[in-house]
């Protein structure tokens, strides 16, 4: 796109791409140089192993993703049953103090209301 505006606002005359023709010529000889071609080939190579990392590390944060979102779900569902644990802890709570008082408070209250009556009426 170096020329790209050249070409453009150029006529279509013969040899009105010249500076473009030299370009195309340093470049051709670029690549027609053994040299640069192993060069190139190690780019190449280079190019691949970096394109595998980077498909490793998408990969991996696919799968942390993926990992987050269960983690998620399940410390949603542990938050949910902790708050039904706790429901279900106070009632037992409330069941065991029904049944170490609840004799001896009845008891007391039926004492309290015979004595109420027998002073009441009597």
């Amino acid at each position: 796109m170096s020329y790209g505006s050249e070409i453009e606002n150029q006529s279509l005359r013969p040899y009105a791409f010249v500076k473009f023709d030299t370009f195309m010529q340093k470049t051709k000889r670029v690549y027609e140089d053994s040299r640069t071609i192993n060069s190139l080939g190690k780019l190449n190579e280079n190019l691949l192993d970096v394109t595998k990392i980077m498909t490793k590390n998408m990969e991996d944060l696919l799968w942390r993703g993926d990992s987050l979102d269960r983690m998620s779900t399940l410390s949603d569902q542990l938050r949910d049953q902790s708050k039904k644990y706790r429901k279900d802890a106070k009632n037992l709570n409330i069941m065991a103090m029904y049944r170490k008082y609840g004799i001896p408070a009845a008891i007391v209250l039926v004492i309290f209301i015979i004595i109420y009556i027998r002073f009441r009426f009597f």
